[in-house]
């Protein structure tokens, strides 16, 4: 069997179990989950900084000890998604035991690596998000306070995990990055209220709600000095 002949749902279930016996081992009962911490108290893992490799990050065992060595970069959260992915990889044998997957049978997932759909359910797991992201009404600079050790665009694609039916759009500059749904089939391009929170967005740096034509739309600024990020999670009133 290949990983790719399982359902995403139940490579997702393996991952959230082993992520809630993980989190249940280390004491934490809500998040945030510091994946490096994590890494270095409950895994035995060792965190090293090292400024002239040229990925972002690389695991090394030596003398029985499993090193991580990161890369430096400008963000707290590229460390930690480093980190929780190399904590993905450490797991993915036991990962692919469950799943019943001989370890020679894997290949990417649409696109996907095992690892790097661990660390995102690391990062905001499945346990707190399903209800967390209801009781917050989807606000992702809420949620971003909830899980400062995600990123937002992290924390976005995470809400077509679960099962309310809605669209992310990620708009980098004024153009669609990406534009997923977990529950219709969706234009590249952005429907008229889309457009109209988008647009106020981007001018304004301020989140919006537009609601018109059976489309609910959440727009949020995620602007720099140099670069303007707009993350929008849409929902449609069924015909």
């Amino acid at each position: 069997m290949h990983v790719e002949d399982l359902q995403r749902e139940e490579i997702a279930g393996v991952i959230d179990n082993t992520i809630a016996d993980l989190l249940a081992a280390a004491g934490l009962e809500a998040p945030p989950v510091d994946v490096i911490a994590l890494a270095q108290r409950h895994l035995g893992m060792e965190i090293c900084l090292d400024r002239r490799q040229p990925q972002r990050g690389r695991a090394h065992r030596a003398a029985g000890h499993k090193h991580i060595y990161l890369r430096p970069e400008p963000s707290v959260e590229r460390h930690q998604w480093t980190v929780a992915h190399e904590i993905g990889e450490y797991f993915k044998p036991a990962l692919l035991e469950r799943l019943g997957v001989k370890p020679e049978r894997t290949r990417a997932m649409a696109g996907e690596s095992l690892a790097s759909l661990f660390a995102h359910h690391l990062l905001v797991p499945a346990c707190w998000l399903g209800s967390d992201a209801p009781l917050l009404s989807y606000d992702l600079l809420e949620l971003k306070k909830r899980y400062p050790t995600a990123s937002h665009e992290v924390i976005a694609w995470r809400l077509l995990d679960l099962p309310e039916p809605c669209i992310i759009t990620i708009v980098d500059n004024g153009h669609i990055h990406r534009r997923r749904s977990n529950a219709w089939p969706v234009r590249k391009q952005l429907e008229g209220a889309e457009q109209k929170c988008q647009e106020y967005v981007h001018y304004f740096s301020r989140p919006r709600l537009v609601q018109e034509n059976g489309w609910t739309v959440q727009c949020w600024p995620i602007h720099q000095a140099d670069w303007k990020r707009e993350i929008l999670r849409s929902v449609v009133e069924p015909e």
